[in-house]
């Protein structure tokens, strides 16, 4: 349904509807249907696009279709990699290097910061209030309170099976 949608917007914006099916599987910890949504995608965005420049990479552990004029596209497909290799240094190093891009996407950082957060115990950064902190600690915040419960961490999945539907 998304690529449909894609079809009737501009061809740059194919990672923003790619990632409308993406993130919602990554943030429910559904690895395999996430993975499957950008399978489907990119499929039928290279059949409905022949002439759209794209390279195969073949590692030991995955492969991986890059398109050189999506760099957005490219970010999601090494972001399920990294979801599934469990690394937070990857993750982190991903986000450095697309950053720019990201930015330009406009509203994704509360789902990478949740997907950090899921997949790699990476804490939310905390949303200081100066005068509650203040506050909190004349009237005595800091030994009395209650636990701050730990976010639920997903880890990462062993690697997908293609046949799945």
């Amino acid at each position: 349904m998304e690529y449909e949608w894609y079809t009737q917007d501009e061809a740059h914006t194919a990672p923003l509807y790619a990632a409308r099916a993406i993130f919602p599987y990554l943030l429910v910890g559904n690895v395999r249907d996430a993975n499957k949504a950008y399978r489907l995608f990119t499929t039928k965005l290279g059949e409905a696009n022949p002439n759209l420049a794209a390279q195969d990479v073949s590692g030991s552990t995955a492969d991986l279709r890059v398109y050189p004029s999506l760099p957005l596209l490219n970010f999601l497909g090494c972001l399920l990699l990294t979801v599934q290799k469990g690394s937070a240094d990857l993750f982190r190093q991903l986000k450095t290097k697309y950053a720019a891009h990201i930015n330009e996407a406009g509203n994704w950082d509360e789902a990478l910061t949740s997907v950090g957060e899921m997949y790699f115990g990476i804490q939310r950064p905390r949303q200081g209030n100066p005068l509650f902190d203040m506050m909190g600690s004349m009237f005595g915040g800091g030994g009395g309170a209650p636990a701050k419960p730990q976010p639920k961490r997903v880890g990462a999945s062993a690697p997908v099976a293609e046949d799945i539907d």
